[in-house]
């Protein structure tokens, strides 16, 4: 296996859920909420902790992380499984058979001047061949001190939610704890039959011929990755505090009428106003013009009957909140940009499974270069979740940010890489602070830039 350029890999191993799983343990077969995330890439997270695991002590924290992460795959079992495709019943499923974990341990290289390639930092994770695993790890000891902890999950078997649980989990064991069960939540729940529909096998099987062109080709991760050209979109991240994010909520809710009663707008609400017209203002969209957001929105509390919170597996529907660009761009542009954002919402909300089928055909039909995706949370602490008992993360990067599924095929191209307009929500290591994370086209990140801070400082005020 070789290396990425900057690292050595030193070795490769198979982390196994401990204690051992039933020898007749089932396959998870994908569900229709599963199916639209088959041809996206991974989602991946890079933790660095610049104190902890270099030099000496790196052996004893890879042996830390290896079996606590045997104890937390022995609860979320379908993390160590494989990702297949059952021709006979064209079903996507997750074979436990064989379980385990594929753990890489590399180092960097001495002399590469500090420099090194933040994908050289994540696991070696091709979803082009199937069966692939649905999870990844891998350890890098930097020059000098410090350890880099990267993480790569397939979003096709978990959710956001999903994916964070498992992470505190694993955490919590690495701490010392035992193994929990998340203190607030239900018992873990795998089976796709949580989610009740009356036709959910042949949804799944439709959506599947809708993101994917062919058997052979599942899932198209890599391929569609590999489509994109070196440096032709510029990233950017903007820390919010939790007192910019309070005034930037005060100034939404100030700008409404005062007669209407509209619930006030929530931090994600605010947050995804203020990256929408700021993705309008640096694109230059002017008046005439349809612009759209999409996101995502949790169902589990919001179906009938209710997915336990404890639920492994994705249970999110996308949402798209559409708007005259010359709406976005005036004086009151954040307020009728939350507002279509509540209204969209409020859609899902009211109709949790209606167009559930057509979704996907819907977003492809939008114009690419005039939408912006926003995924992650502001719930999702992932400073705090990665506390492996060496302390938390001084830095945590989304490598891959994941906005909406449905921009592929043939579309994550032109929705991604060539337009941009991919926005990441993620909590800070400081109480109530937030990381908004935006890939856009290198000229265009500036004027993306001075919207959200001339906007943040006016709140202010």
């Amino acid at each position: 296996m070789a290396a990425a350029p900057g690292v050595r890999m030193l070795s490769v191993s198979r982390v196994t859920p401990a204690p051992a799983p039933a020898a007749n343990e089932k396959a998870v077969k994908l569900s229709f909420l599963d199916a639209p995330w088959v041809a996206t890439p991974p989602v991946q997270e890079v933790m660095f902790y610049e104190k902890a695991g270099g030099g000496e002590e790196f052996a004893a924290v890879v042996k830390r992380l290896k079996e606590s992460l045997a104890a937390a795959l022995a609860l979320y079992l379908p993390l160590a499984g494989e990702m297949a495709y059952v021709e006979e019943t064209r079903d996507m499923v997750v074979d436990c058979s064989r379980p385990g974990v594929p753990f890489f341990e590399a180092e960097a290289i001495a002399g590469c001047g500090g420099a090194v390639d933040i994908a050289s930092l994540l696991p070696e994770h091709d979803g082009r061949a199937l069966p692939t695993p649905v999870l990844a790890v891998q350890a890098t000891r930097l020059n000098g001190a410090g350890l880099v902890l990267g993480v790569s999950v397939l979003h096709a078997v978990a959710d956001g939610r999903a994916f964070f649980l498992f992470m505190d989990a694993w955490s919590s064991i690495s701490r010392g704890g035992s193994p929990p069960v998340p203190k607030p939540l239900a018992p873990l729940v795998y089976a796709r039959e949580a989610i009740a529909h009356p036709y959910g096998d042949k949804l799944a099987r439709h959506v599947l011929s809708k993101v994917a062109a062919a058997p052979a080709n599942l899932p198209l991760p890599i391929q569609q990755a590999s489509n994109v050209k070196p440096g032709r979109l510029g990233r950017e991240t903007f820390v919010l505090g939790a007192d910019d994010i309070w005034a930037l909520k005060r100034r939404i809710d100030g700008l409404a009428p005062s007669a209407n009663n509209t619930k006030p707008v929530s931090a994600f609400v605010a947050l995804s106003a203020l990256s929408w017209t700021a993705f309008v203002r640096a694109k230059g969209l002017a008046a005439g013009e349809d612009t759209h957001l999409l996101f995502q929105v949790d169902l589990r509390a919001r179906l009938r009957p209710a997915v336990s919170a404890g639920y492994i597996g994705n249970c999110v529907r996308g949402c798209v909140a559409s708007a005259d660009a010359g709406e976005l761009v005036g004086e009151e542009g954040l307020l009728r940009a939350a507002r279509a954002i509540q209204a969209a919402v409020g859609e899902v909300v009211a109709a949790p499974m209606a167009g559930i089928g057509t979704w996907i055909q819907r977003v492809m039909a939008l114009p690419a270069a005039r939408v912006a995706n926003v995924g992650g949370s502001p719930m999702f602490r992932m400073h705090q979740l990665a506390d492996f008992g060496f302390g938390m993360p001084d830095m945590v990067v989304p490598v891959y940010m994941p906005g909406s599924p449905e921009t592929t095929p043939g579309r994550v191209d032109d929705m991604t890489t060539e337009h941009g307009g991919r926005i990441v929500l993620s909590a800070g290591n400081q109480d109530g602070e937030v990381h908004v994370s935006v890939s856009l086209c290198p000229e265009l990140i500036d004027a993306f830039k001075n919207h959200i801070n001339s906007t943040t400082i006016r709140s202010r005020f």
